[in-house]
């Protein structure tokens, strides 16, 4: 039987249950191996965090030639000028969902364009040093005899015989493969297993193989049959019977993720501040720097690459824009803009390591995206700071935050 065509949906009862319909039908053919259509995909994007009313959201979205025709306040129906794409819902002030039953492949070419075509949007972005906590966080609340499937992407892409394309793509997708061989590294492959046997293998395995710590895809086991595939880009796929489960898992991401972005921002919003403890009109510093270690340094031909693709290209994977001032072989300056939002961000680039500073306004988001890139590109084990506090530390803070249903990040 043909769905019938989203326009006819008139209330949010009527979308959540013909999602609910929906994903059941698709189970059942999941689980003969006989798909027939494709599993509904949710994409998480990143809002200005002053734009989630009803006419901003419309506003948002028709900069990226996208209609959408609201069913009440924070759900609306979302197309393009020729298709129905899905239906899009604000889930809190900084995130948006996007459900839908399109292809896989032709709905993420859908979601990158409005991303990387509207400053006022971006992906949610999950790094592997946060997929490591969410992994910790599986393990917890599901019996060991539960199967999971964890993924994992790390490519060298910026070493000297990556083909200069003029626009860099990241392939993240289930099926994605190589084009061509390259003389590099390029790790992509999963594990479908238990949960107690990777419990007990896994950091066994990051011990010997670097790239197991650039996780790029992890799976939330469903409370009765299936699961929920997370994406390093924000996309989560479906392989439940529910669609209302599905949903709540997206509730708590993104609520997990509003809290990592409102720490970010706490912790390394760089600022002079009018000092209370003072009468002669002195200031103090506030914020700290973002910081990170390579546990190798990159080699010069690395290097190179990695700021000329960075700053040269008008699309490139960090969604960054600068003029580098190079301050030796393997150091650089770089007063920025991040090309979501157009906020300045301060940058030394070396070949050990990186440090940001944000200026207070600029998107949390930034560095959440620097973090998962570095991962999947440059060091799938690097370490991350935000002031003295670890980036792990952050999104165990955040993800408790999460659990409580709270709109504030806990301190």
């Amino acid at each position: 039987m043909t769905p019938r065509p989203l326009e006819q949906l008139g209330t949010r009862a009527e979308v959540i249950g013909y999602f609910e319909e929906y994903m059941l039908q698709r189970y059942d053919e999941l689980s003969e191996m006989r798909l027939r259509r494709p599993l509904i995909k949710s994409q998480l994007l990143e809002v200005n965090g002053d734009s989630n009313s009803s006419a901003s959201i419309q506003n948002i979205f028709s900069r990226s030639a996208v209609r959408v025709k609201p069913i009440d306040e924070t759900m609306f129906l979302v197309a393009d000028t020729d298709k129905e794409i899905g239906v899009a819902e604000v889930l809190n002030d900084r995130i948006v969902a996007v459900y839908s039953a399109l292809e896989r492949s032709e709905f993420y070419r859908w979601s990158r364009r409005i991303a990387e075509g509207n400053p006022e949007l971006d992906h949610v972005w999950f790094s592997g040093l946060t997929f490591s906590v969410l992994w910790d966080l599986v393990t917890q609340i599901h019996p060991p005899h539960r199967f999971t499937q964890i993924a994992f992407t790390h490519e060298s892409v910026f070493d000297i015989d990556a083909a200069d394309s003029g626009e860099d793509e990241v392939l993240l997708d289930e099926e994605a493969q190589d084009a061509e061989v390259a003389e590099r590294r390029s790790a992509k492959f999963r594990l479908t297993d238990r949960i107690g046997v990777l419990k007990d293998k896994l950091a066994q395995m990051q011990e010997i193989y670097a790239p197991l710590h650039a996780i790029s895809q992890l799976r939330f086991p469903a409370p009765d049959r299936g699961g929920h595939d997370i994406y390093a880009d924000g996309r989560v796929t479906n392989r439940s019977d529910t669609f209302t489960g599905h949903r709540s898992h997206l509730v708590f991401l993104s609520q997990t993720y509003a809290n990592m972005l409102r720490l970010t921002e706490d912790y390394a919003w760089y600022s002079v501040e009018d000092s209370v403890e003072s009468e002669g009109g002195y200031g103090r510093i506030v914020g700290a720097p973002v910081v990170m270690h390579f546990r190798e340094p990159l080699e010069q031909t690395v290097f190179d690459q990695w700021i000329k693709s960075t700053f040269e290209r008008r699309k490139n994977r960090f969604r960054l824009w600068g003029r580098p001032i190079r301050l030796g072989a393997t150091k650089a300056h770089v007063y920025g803009l991040d090309r979501h939002l157009w906020q300045p961000i301060f940058l030394e680039l070396t070949a050990c390591g990186l440090t940001a500073i944000l200026p207070k306004g600029t998107c949390g988001n930034t560095v959440h995206r620097l973090v998962a890139n570095v991962q999947l590109y440059l060091d799938p084990r690097v370490q991350v700071y935000v002031g003295e506090k670890s980036y792990k530390d952050l999104v165990r803070q955040a993800i408790d935050g999460g659990m409580n249903g709270s709109n504030e990040p806990s301190r």
